[in-house]
């Protein structure tokens, strides 16, 4: 009579302690993919920076062609419509171009975060549910153990 009992009771743990394994592995992979994410968000900000400054010596390079070009064809580089030319109009679009890459760059790494959060929720709501599946198990494993149990002491 307490042999059924206690086989359905060690059964119930069995199931339990399955349960948790499962949630805290798919808890575990969800975290490491979070992990990911924010290292992808971070390197996304890096690479959105080497942007800038590869952008930046663009037109660093071209701001010295056009002053040499000035100079060679007996224009003065800083003053009137030459200067207004090499450092006006090409200061604007370094600057839009710059602050293009910094758009692109940070909306990719907020794009990886978002996804990061999600990661770390799904984590939390698979610890969640092996808890829930465990005790749910436990509790099943003691029923089916306590009404195997009296039914045996009918019979028997």
């Amino acid at each position: 009579m307490c042999a059924p009992m206690a086989l359905g009771l060690v059964g119930a743990a069995v199931s339990a302690a399955g349960a948790m394994a499962q949630a805290n592995s798919q808890a575990a992979a969800a975290e490491y993919n979070a992990t990911v994410a924010k290292i992808n968000a971070r390197s996304e900000r890096q690479k959105g920076g080497a942007d800038q400054e590869r952008i930046g010596a663009k037109y660093d390079k071209v701001e010295g062609q056009a002053i040499a070009a000035a100079a060679k064809g007996g224009l003065d580089p800083n003053y009137g419509s030459a200067a207004l030319t090499i450092f006006g109009e090409g200061f604007e679009d370094r600057e839009k171009d710059k602050a293009n890459a910094y758009v692109n760059a940070e909306g990719a790494a907020v794009g990886n975060e978002n996804k990061a959060r999600d990661y770390e929720a799904q984590a939390k709501a698979h610890r969640q549910a092996g808890m829930f599946g465990a005790a749910s198990s436990f509790l099943g494993g003691i029923s089916g153990a306590v009404k195997s149990s009296s039914s045996l002491s009918i019979n028997g």
